[in-house]
């Protein structure tokens, strides 16, 4: 039997099938609009409407624990295909009004997280970013490359799972690195602002860099200062380098 599709109702099958918004390199949440942005969890979220980076008129986003877990997540333009974005860092806005310190990480995870399921793959920051209670508001930078996550549940390998993120997550996680729903009680208040979707550091640039600091170093050392022996300061340095 030949069945006819109306527009609409064609329009509102593909509304269903496909996602309404997935990661853009580039592409930033500053909160101007008083929204959530799709930013949910279980930390008290707010959209606050004045206080940010920007000073007064500038919205933030601000999470609140309590002294239980602090994390948020986006599961809508913060899915997606990060590969195919070229997406490969994101950084934050941040703010810790304290009383607490907080030892930050990012987290990208695959379908199947939902309710304390265990049935995705999910890789996190190997190493925490501490931010101290009352420091203002500083940009942090998250990697989300291979050689700077850990694989903490699933099997999915890394280029399977940013190629399918069905969530990004930012949370309190202290210590070794947690899989996702494992308890880090803080009690703090965090705000967040200007979250942005990078691509990869150019390594040809970072190459030139350091190499233009090699050769700095190496100029200083040549010339010496007064009274410093300059072997065992070229000795030193070639060491260090």
């Amino acid at each position: 039997m030949n069945r006819t599709w109306s527009p609409f109702v064609l329009i509102a099958w593909l509304g269903l099938s496909h996602p309404a918004a997935a990661i853009v390199l580039g592409q930033i949440d500053d909160f101007q609009s008083g929204s959530l942005q799709g930013w949910t969890g279980g930390s008290q979220n707010i959209n606050q409407p004045n206080g940010g980076p920007g000073g007064a008129g500038d919205r933030y986003m601000q999470i609140s624990s309590g002294g239980a877990n602090l994390g948020t997540f986006n599961a809508t333009q913060w899915a997606g295909n990060y590969a195919a974005a070229a997406v490969g860092r994101v950084t934050f806005d941040l703010s810790n009004f304290g009383p607490d310190p907080v030892s930050l990480r990012v987290m990208i995870m695959t379908a199947g997280c939902d309710g304390g399921a265990t049935g995705c793959t999910a890789w996190t920051s190997t190493n925490a970013t501490v931010l101290p209670a009352g420091v203002g508001w500083v940009k942090v930078e998250f990697s989300l490359l291979e050689p700077d996550l850990t694989r903490v549940r699933g099997l999915a390998s890394y280029a399977t799972t940013v190629s399918a993120v069905e969530r990004l997550l930012i949370h309190q996680d202290a210590g070794p690195p947690d899989p996702p729903g494992v308890a880090s009680f803080v009690n703090a208040v965090l705000g967040i602002d200007n979250v942005t979707a990078l691509p990869e550091p150019p390594r040809d640039v970072a190459l030139a860099v350091l190499c233009a600091l090699s050769f700095g170093l190496r100029t200083v050392v040549r010339r010496g200062f007064p009274g410093v022996d300059r072997g065992t300061a070229r000795k030193r340095v070639s060491v260090e380098l």
